[in-house]
């Protein structure tokens, strides 16, 4: 399965209006020969169906018009909302909302609250689209991790360091111009390129002791929302049983994958 037929099954309706389509049909045929996919892309159809329910009755919390406001302009800088706005947001599209009665008995102050209700709406949309559906860190890195979890491909294998370097400047992949000084006394393995949902994504695998895999991925920040400051500290954490670690230098982001605990990753990066 292609990228595009990946993102074709993502858009389609969740009603089930185009599974007739030819296009829909040799993209599921495709899916099912894949383990685990049609299951992924089930989960993913059963949220689009909840968050569609959700929409149809809310009801805006008190001071709601306050936090739009912050999640709007969130939105404009393409920056993270705070936690507790995500939360407050979640609510308001979760909370059920009494039976609305049309006609000329219906205040001022009730359109208000489902002028209010509606923002509440487009504003959880849009972030929950940005969190599942774009091109985000938080995706990028659990479709890595999936990736490493299923096994890596390698378009070159070698454990020559510059013969890896050189791959990746001939094929003009997106690399670091510069590493943390301890990568350097990491064997190699192979490298590769990805494309993921049109974005290249290259790959270095260096070798820890004992032979375990550390995988490097690199991708341009611009267009990757939530990418890492740049020259911020490599931020550590836990996906699907991996220890990431990401940051940005320059016009790069970088992900490393690996099942070495945390503390090991963290005494590479100083």
């Amino acid at each position: 399965m292609n990228d595009e037929q990946l993102n074709l099954l993502r858009s389609t309706r969740p009603s089930g209006q185009d599974e007739h389509e030819a296009d829909v049909v040799a993209a599921r045929a495709a899916a099912a020969l894949q383990t685990g996919l049609s299951a992924r892309l089930d989960e993913e159809r059963q949220t689009d169906l909840a968050m569609q329910q959700a929409l149809r009755s809310v009801e805006p919390p008190a001071g709601f018009e306050t936090a739009m406001l912050t999640a709007m302009r969130a939105a404009r800088g393409l920056t993270e909302p705070p936690a507790a706005l995500r939360e407050t947001v979640l609510t308001a599209v979760q909370m059920p909302s009494p039976p609305v009665v049309a006609g000329p008995g219906l205040s001022r102050r009730r359109w208000l609250g489902l002028g209010a209700a509606a923002a509440a709406a487009a504003l959880a949309g849009g972030w929950w689209w940005r969190e599942n559906h774009a091109f985000s860190l938080r995706r990028l890195s659990r479709t890595l991790a999936a990736i490493t979890k299923e096994g890596v491909t390698l378009s070159l294998m070698s454990m020559d360091t510059a013969a890896v370097t050189s791959w990746l400047r001939e094929h003009q992949a997106p690399r670091p111009d510069a590493l943390p000084e301890k990568f350097a006394t990491l064997g190699r393995k192979g490298c590769h390129i990805y494309t993921i949902e049109g974005h290249q994504v290259s790959l270095e695998c260096l070798l820890l002791s004992g032979m375990r895999e550390l995988h490097l991925f690199c991708t341009p920040a611009a267009g990757l929302i939530g990418a890492p400051g740049d020259g911020a500290a490599p931020q550590l954490s836990r996906v699907a049983g991996r220890t990431l670690a990401t940051w940005t230098r320059g016009p790069q982001t970088m992900l490393l994958l690996s099942q070495a605990l945390p503390e090991e990753i963290q005494a590479l990066l100083v």
